[in-house]
């Protein structure tokens, strides 16, 4: 009995240590009052300060943002998913933007431990669960969105990542129909589809293949039946997403950077660029843990761990050059890889602390991740100051009077005024905007064409040949207003796209007015006088199918959630 209090207590120790040094880094981010930002950091920090006025303005999340990417209400937080990403928005609502964006990466952190921790704990021994929990999140992946480069989508993913391994093995290897199963298979891939769907591509290829693999050596056919199932109860719950996407990507988008070409690692690149804190190799955390599972590899468990090696296995090749790339490139879906090694490593961490708790009692494996933990903490500690000091001494730090541009692979220290800067030209970017945009020639797609962003950069209308300066004036999620003055008679281009499969109401001096769309993919506006003063007021209006696909996704969510938990609590009581 009282080794057994002492398991938890160890166990609760643990665990409150790790809370306090997150609490502690969180504090230590917030008294800088900026982020060190680079990269796709900035590309989410603007989703999540849209997202942010919606809340505040007590309206969904718009499909256009007119309040970041330098205005021009581009389809970025309608093209991506970002439902699993509201929960963290609204309860930090409070804090100020950037305090804001600090907090969702210490509390998406914080969650992951806590599932890691649970889903392990119904396999193994507690302290072990508690110990592979911390290790997991101080490395790789989950170390690097929260210190580094910020990707909302896939950290948000990582936050499930046991719980998606365990399940999809479950569901792969079982040889009947299991309710349970499909609802939490369900639940899972709608997490993962509702944060990032590159991701849930990269999942079901690897699912994919283990399935068939099952299906040919032992002929077990009750795994599809459950996984299509699971599927359509997914559709369904991600119906609110699966419509957006559709109803924008009916106008016709740009194609992402490098669509139909994948780069890839090779094997030797996998390894020898490893870091600690990656997510496009393999870490230091794992090498250690598949090197110690080799030099003791406990072959009277060799059929619990050939599947999971064979996992790892497959994820490594995945992110390799072996895999022809160069081929399955062209396939549609797979054509907006970009980079193998992106979609598929940072998902590498997970099968090394599986094995070690397989292979090895539960004593020795916690000898091993003690020591590990130790390792973790240091080399956590480590990469934070890194991050927060390397090359960050002559960093511009970006504020809404900040004139000094960032370039396109820049750093800056990035306050809350300055999130939605114009210096920031990582965030002018052709992602999802109207097919009939012009791009810069020779960038594969990477960037607009320059005429494109002179006119968007400098906020200026575009009539008879002249360039009109106008200001920004409005904070609504759902609308943009825009002054001018001395605006001759005719048409005028604004630097706002217009998506034809969207519905815009549009107002010139408080009065309803046609538009239509240029030949750029600007919405542009007629005015049959000239104006000594014109205010141009557009508005997103959000499809009346959209709020009851939601109620609909909700209210299943909370079934099946119900279904899944409300016999375990009865059966709990009755113990």
């Amino acid at each position: 009995m009282d080794s057994k209090n002492n398991s938890h207590k160890q166990t609760i120790f643990i665990a409150l240590f790790f809370f306090i040094i997150l609490l502690a880094w969180t504090i230590w981010q917030f008294h800088f009052n900026y982020m060190v930002s680079l990269y796709d950091t900035f590309f989410h920090s603007e989703r999540i300060y849209e997202i942010r006025l919606a809340f505040q303005q007590h309206q969904l999340p718009s499909w256009v943002n007119f309040n970041s990417f330098f205005n021009t209400g581009q389809a970025i937080n309608g093209m991506y998913p970002d439902i699993t990403l509201w929960p963290f928005v609204f309860l930090t609502d409070f804090l100020t933007p950037i305090h804001q964006i600090i907090a969702i990466k210490a509390l998406i952190a914080g969650l992951g431990f806590i599932v890691t921790f649970l889903s392990v704990n119904k396999r193994f021994d507690s302290r072990n669960a508690v110990l592979a929990a911390t290790i997991f999140t101080l490395s790789g992946s989950v170390l690097k969105d929260l210190v580094n480069e910020m990707q909302t989508g896939t950290a948000l993913v990582m936050i499930f990542a046991f719980p998606i391994f365990f399940t999809l093995k479950e569901a792969i290897e079982i040889e009947k129909i299991d309710p349970p199963l499909i609802i939490k298979t369900a639940l899972l891939m709608f997490w993962v589809i509702g944060s990032h769907l590159l991701s849930a591509v990269v999942i079901t290829i690897v699912a994919g293949i283990f399935l068939i693999i099952n299906t040919i050596i032992k002929k077990n056919y009750l795994a599809w039946l459950n996984l299509i199932i699971a599927a359509g109860l997914t559709v369904v719950l991600c119906a609110p997403i699966l419509y957006r996407l559709m109803k924008i990507s009916q106008t016709g988008l740009l194609s992402p950077f490098g669509l139909g070409h994948v780069d890839s690692l090779s094997l030797w690149q996998i390894f020898w660029t490893s870091r600690w804190n990656t997510k496009s190799t393999i870490s230091w955390l794992s090498i250690i843990l598949l090197l110690i599972v080799i030099f003791k590899f406990n072959r009277q468990k060799l059929r619990q761990l050939l599947p999971w090696l064979s996992v790892e296995i497959v994820l490594i090749l995945l992110s390799s050059n072996i895999v022809p790339w160069n081929l399955l490139g062209k396939l549609p879906i797979i054509n907006n890889f970009q980079n193998a090694a992106w979609r598929f490593a940072p998902f590498l961490g997970i099968v090394p602390i599986i094995l070690i708790l397989i292979n090895f009692s539960s004593k020795t494996a916690r000898k091993i991740f003690f020591g590990v933990t130790i390792l973790s903490y240091l080399m956590a500690g480590y990469t934070g100051f890194q991050a927060q000091y390397h090359k960050t001494a002559k960093l511009p730090i970006i504020t809404q009077n900040s004139t000094t541009p960032t370039g396109l692979n820049g750093y800056a220290k990035v306050t809350s005024s300055g999130i939605t800067s114009d210096t920031l030209s990582r965030t002018l970017i052709p992602d999802y905007a109207p097919n009939s945009v012009p791009l810069a020639k020779g960038t594969n797609g990477l960037s607009l064409d320059p005429r494109i962003v002179y006119l968007i950069n400098g906020h200026l209308g575009v009539t008879k040949g002249r360039e009109i300066p106008l200001k920004h004036n409005s904070t609504n999620v759902n609308s943009i207003t825009l002054t001018a003055d001395n605006v001759p008679k005719g048409e005028i281009t604004l630097p706002v796209y217009g998506y034809n499969s969207l519905i815009y109401q549009i107002k010139l001096n408080g009065q309803r007015v046609k538009a239509s769309r240029s030949s750029e993919g600007f919405i542009t506006i007629h005015s049959n006088k000239n104006l000594q003063h014109a205010t141009y007021q557009i508005t997103q209006i959000q499809p009346k199918m959209y709020r009851p696909l939601l109620w609909m996704s909700t209210v299943l969510l909370i079934v099946l959630i119900g279904l899944l938990t409300i016999p375990k609590i009865k059966k709990a009581r009755q113990l």
